[in-house]
């Protein structure tokens, strides 16, 4: 009787539920970034807007691409947009001067203190992941979303390429809608042990001439994301573009919980979670 009162409790309780955030995406990266600058400049004295040059505000109607990974190895085909996110019938295989460009060095994430985590709504950088919960006998399933802005990392553009790049993510901070599940979610990270999650590319990729342009492009980059002191090799599906001053880069793979030792969590006749999902992260980069 016990088991049938929380199970019909579940099913109310799940039908309430509200949609979690919606996967990652350029165009609603570069949106959240150009509302920040906008009330950036809403929150200035009129001399200062009138000062500020528009290479020294990070707004979409800059030109924009970002950089992909990679050093001085073959140009890698890309698939490259337009700035409204438009794809190209053409294909761009010729590297771009990052030197010449004034693109070289070393960028950072940028972080920002007191943002929502869970919905990552605002301008700022976060990484995170979105699993399937199933009710208890297929009745129902439904799409959790776990994130956290509490990220840090750098990426190095040297050559024709983006050279290097490392983000570390600090797990235990990960939200969801419900707190109980991100205590079983940290038990299974095993976020004392394993406090950071780390992602290190080990595969350049060429940046396309168009950056400069205003264009956008996609590309995947090869990495060794380590989770719970696992790594194993990964490939992650970018989108990047330049932003003014700003590099956005949003980007997700696919992955499967048990490669990296995590048993996915569950509640005893009411919920299951599947054992792949989605990594995916949304990051901002200046220097």
């Amino acid at each position: 009787m016990a088991i049938v009162c929380v199970a019909i409790a579940a099913v109310g309780w799940w039908s309430l539920r509200a949609d979690g955030p919606e996967p990652v995406g350029l165009a609603a990266a570069r949106a959240r970034l150009e509302t920040a600058a906008g009330d950036e400049s809403a929150g200035s004295s009129p001399s200062e807007s009138d000062d500020r040059s528009s290479d020294s505000t990070p707004t979409t109607e800059s030109t924009g691409t970002t950089p992909n990974i990679g050093p001085d190895t073959p140009a890698t085909t890309l698939t490259t947009t337009t700035g409204d996110d438009t794809p190209s019938t053409d294909t761009e295989t010729t590297a771009l001067d990052t030197e010449a460009a004034g693109l070289a060095g070393e960028w950072t994430v940028v972080t920002t203190e007191g943002t929502d985590g869970p919905t990552g709504d605002a301008a700022v950088s976060f990484a995170g992941y979105r699993v399937v919960e199933v009710l208890a006998g297929g009745v129902d399933e439904s799409t959790v979303v776990g994130r956290t802005a509490e990220v840090a990392g750098a990426i190095e553009i040297s050559g024709t390429a983006l050279v290097a790049a490392t983000v570390e993510v600090e797990m235990a901070t990960l939200q969801t809608d419900d707190s109980h599940r991100d205590s079983h979610a940290r038990k299974a990270l095993n976020t004392e042990e394993f406090p950071l999650a780390l992602f290190t590319l080990v595969e350049p990729v060429d940046l396309p001439v168009g950056t400069l342009e205003g264009e956008s492009f996609s590309a995947s980059a090869v990495g060794d994301p380590t989770i719970k002191g696992v790594t194993n090799r990964g490939v992650f599906e970018l989108e990047a573009q330049l932003a003014g001053d700003t590099i956005v880069v949003v980007g997700s793979a696919e992955v499967i919980f048990s490669d990296y030792g995590v048993t996915a969590p569950a509640s005893v006749a009411v919920i299951s979670v599947e054992d792949h999902g989605i990594m995916e992260f949304q990051l901002f980069f200046t220097r």
